[in-house]
């Protein structure tokens, strides 16, 4: 059973790739919270044995109440399903679940997807909460999966009960939805992709089109700080589906994270995996993937995010290569099924 808050994003195509990727081995359950992000068609995104239950009481704001249905609710799914292993992703799940399966005998294990403490736009004494906060529930499972190098070695300082499994791509599904779009004559675009908000930084994204007016820049996403977004080469898709996300940006040619912080980005690795030129912050996560002038490149400030978006050089060829290497999903299902067994 994998229990989420936030079955969209990130998280939603590492769930999906584990579930359809050991489906023939596993009985999969999916309980998960209801957002705003959260794609109308999971049924055609899962394989149709694995059985989705959405939690109405499983969200991401903190409140007793609210928590405490949450927990209840999964206790519930526990008890109905009998499932031999509980996998938690993301914070708020995190939280609920630990606690709420305190002496339940099911294995319990728990990815943070980035763990909260991390986050750049906290003070130092929440940091330290967080941080306090999740080491007391680190002991209150059979082990942390870090989803990242980084995750994992963050995770040690926490518990001796950690495994490395890096997020993996499904590369069939891109391939078999990029095909579907033909290459068009077009406007040098540059792009990013996800959830604005300020772990994604729409600020610096809107300074840096500021500064490249003669550019396109698009937003593939929705988000509460849209209104960051003010310069007029920007465009905002609003949210699509993971099969639109691809297909729109077929006609893309340069990625560009403006990220405070990350897990392991699989926007990211769609994005070098479809050979684009990669511009990203210099953050955990992001130079989990780049190698600074070897499948991308790496920037610490404005002015040199500008000058790499301007270069002709480009290292899609090397990108997709190395994800296909080093980041598949039959390598991260191989790593997950040894978890569990």
């Amino acid at each position: 059973m994998h229990v989420t808050e936030v079955l969209s994003g990130g998280v939603l195509p590492v769930i999906a790739g584990i579930c359809n990727g050991l489906c023939d081995k596993y009985r999969f359950v999916v309980v998960y919270g209801i957002r705003f992000d959260t794609p109308q068609n999971l049924d055609e995104i899962f394989d149709s044995r694995v059985k989705l239950i959405p939690l109405k009481s499983l969200k991401l704001k903190m409140s007793v109440k609210g928590d405490l249905a949450a927990i209840n609710d999964i206790k519930r799914c526990i008890k109905e399903e009998r499932p031999d292993v509980v996998h938690i992703h993301s914070t708020k799940a995190g939280i609920d679940a630990r606690v709420g399966l305190l002496g339940c005998k099911v294995k319990k294990y728990y990815t943070p997807h980035g763990f909260c403490f991390l986050r750049k736009d906290q003070n130092a004494v929440k940091h330290a909460i967080l941080k306090t906060m999740e080491g007391t529930l680190a002991k209150m499972c059979d082990g942390i999966i870090a989803c990242g190098k980084n995750e994992y070695e963050e995770a040690k300082k926490l518990t001796k009960k950690v495994y490395l499994i890096e997020n993996g791509l499904d590369t069939n599904f891109v391939d078999i939805a990029e095909k579907s779009v033909e290459n068009k004559d077009h406007k040098y675009t540059v792009y990013t992709a996800g959830r604005i908000g300020p772990q994604k930084n729409p600020k610096l994204f809107n300074e840096i089109a500021s500064k490249l007016p003669d550019y396109k820049f698009v937003w593939v996403g929705e988000g509460n700080d849209r209104n960051l977004l003010t310069s007029e080469n920007i465009e905002i898709t609003g949210l699509l589906t993971r099969q639109d996300v691809i297909r729109t940006t077929k006609n893309y040619d340069c990625y560009v994270s403006t990220s405070r912080w990350e897990g392991l980005p699989i926007a990211l690795m769609e994005a070098m995996y479809l050979g684009k030129k990669c511009v990203v912050s210099d953050v955990e996560g992001n130079n989990e993937l780049i190698s600074d002038g070897k499948t991308g490149t790496l920037f610490n400030r404005l002015e040199d995010a500008c000058a790499q978006i301007k270069s002709d050089e480009n290292h899609g060829i090397e990108a997709k290569k190395f994800i296909i290497e080093n980041y598949s999903l039959a390598k991260m299902c191989e790593k997950y099924e040894k978890v569990y067994g």
